[in-house]
């Protein structure tokens, strides 16, 4: 069983990350798309870190470069990343939605490169939980809106690029489930990843002793309808490669629950694993 994780953040921790990706490996993950993450200042790790991560384990890990809309030089780091050869683009933080004209000369430099572009969609964490590696305090001063996040905001994108893979990390999240699996009906290049925990819930009070984990009900229904299309879902864990604290077991677990929970045939639990991700990436 082959899998393939297209959802990692890197911290710049380099001494950490071979047992990272020792554990990965031991959890069945064969290869993994990787990108950094933003600093409490508002900077993020850099597109040189993730390359010195990715010439390190050439054979496991898939640099895309992290970027964040209105805020850095994105049409010049486009070629900087093709240059280097990523895959691809990671979207988060943006200044304006992502279908803002101002950001159209950015994709249309992405889609002639051949690269994979892969938004964050939905809420996004904020000051009522801890921020973690992510960090918060630079969201006031951007005035950060997850509005500008929403999965419709990729419809124009996909549109206007109709051969390039589009990704919606979190399948918009809770806020726009609809939304989200919606949109694969109508247009062939959306994608989303289902990191993490977005098709489950954890029951309060559940009886001692009882698995607390269900499947959410309007998840059932997405699926059981067509709508919900896993041969479109790509798994990730949206761990962070190079913390001494991460573990692969609760999100390779939340992947069997989920895909198992929902009913998941074979082949749409291969596609979820490996197949659909491997096929954007011109993987074997």
């Amino acid at each position: 069983m082959r899998i393939l994780d297209f959802h990692l953040h890197y911290n710049g921790k380099l001494e950490n990350a071979s047992r990272f990706v020792e554990l990965w490996r031991a959890g069945g993950v064969e290869k993994a798309v990787v990108f950094g993450l933003n600093h409490e200042d508002g900077s993020h790790v850099s597109m040189d870190a993730v390359a010195k991560l990715t010439e390190r384990f050439p054979d496991f890990f898939i640099p895309f470069a992290y970027l964040n809309l209105g805020y850095e030089d994105c049409l010049c780091a486009v070629a900087e990343a093709r240059s280097r050869g990523f895959r691809g683009l990671k979207f988060i933080y943006t200044a304006k939605p992502y279908d803002d004209d101002e950001y159209f000369p950015i994709y249309e430099a992405a889609a002639k490169a051949n690269m994979v572009l892969l938004f964050h969609t939905g809420i996004i964490i904020g000051t009522g939980k801890a921020g973690g590696e992510h960090g918060t305090a630079f969201q006031a001063k951007w005035r950060i809106s997850s509005d500008y996040m929403r999965p419709m905001r990729l419809d124009r994108i996909a549109r206007a690029f109709p051969e390039m893979p589009i990704v919606g990390a979190h399948v918009g999240a809770e806020s726009w489930y609809e939304e989200a699996t919606s949109m694969l009906e109508w247009l062939n290049n959306i994608y989303f990843d289902m990191a993490i925990q977005q098709f489950h819930y954890v029951r309060k009070n559940a009886p001692a002793g009882s698995d607390p984990r269900v499947i959410k009900f309007r998840i059932k229904e997405l699926y059981d309808s067509g709508q919900l299309n896993l041969h479109r879902i790509l798994f990730g864990s949206d761990a962070c490669v190079g913390s001494p604290k991460a573990n692969p077991d609760w999100p390779l677990g939340t992947l069997h629950f989920e895909l198992d929970g929902l009913g998941a045939t074979e082949e749409e639990k291969e596609a979820v694993r490996w197949g659909t991700a491997a096929k954007i990436l011109g993987i074997s």
